[in-house]
């Protein structure tokens, strides 16, 4: 195949292709970010998380990320806890409960300085397109998201 698709079916089959070297690239991106962090790729997920959604308590956090076995999400909450990226409080709706809330400030802050350069890349290539397609790139985006997440939903359930 030719690297200028022709036909619709052979765009279509290229934007795919391209969905997974993005899958890969940022899986392996992750790693080394994480890396760079001194914490492990599940410990930076789960600070994505926090960060994207909001405080949560640990058996939604571990849902998110697909943790499954019982006390595992308690170590990394713990770890991370101890690394000072997050901490633990009451809800205030329902004291029984404990929500995992980020601490943005200390090694989070850190955390974000090691992402800056992405984040101006990202930036620099977004300022290359006009508003619509703009528009175009983020509503794909959003729905190849949706995609993905359902799809994981239904591997994990089996």
């Amino acid at each position: 195949m030719s690297t200028e698709p022709g036909s619709r079916a052979e765009m279509i089959a290229a934007v795919s292709d391209q969905g997974r070297l993005t899958a890969m690239w940022s899986a392996l991106f992750h790693v080394g970010v994480a890396g760079r962090a001194g914490i492990n790729v599940t410990d930076f997920n789960c600070l994505a998380v926090l960060d994207k959604e909001g405080s949560m308590t640990p058996h939604d956090l571990a849902e998110r990320i697909g943790l499954t076995r019982g006390g595992a999400i308690t170590s990394v909450v713990d770890r991370l806890e101890r690394a000072g990226y997050v901490h633990r409080r009451r809800d205030g709706a329902d004291r029984r409960r404990v929500l995992v809330e980020l601490v943005r400030e200390g090694p989070y802050r850190d955390l974000q300085a090691i992402l800056a350069d992405i984040n101006r890349a990202y930036a620099d290539l977004a300022e290359s397109y006009s508003d619509a397609e703009l528009a175009i790139v983020r509503d794909f985006a959003v729905r190849a998201n949706d995609v993905i997440r359902k799809q994981t939903r239904e591997l994990r359930q089996g």
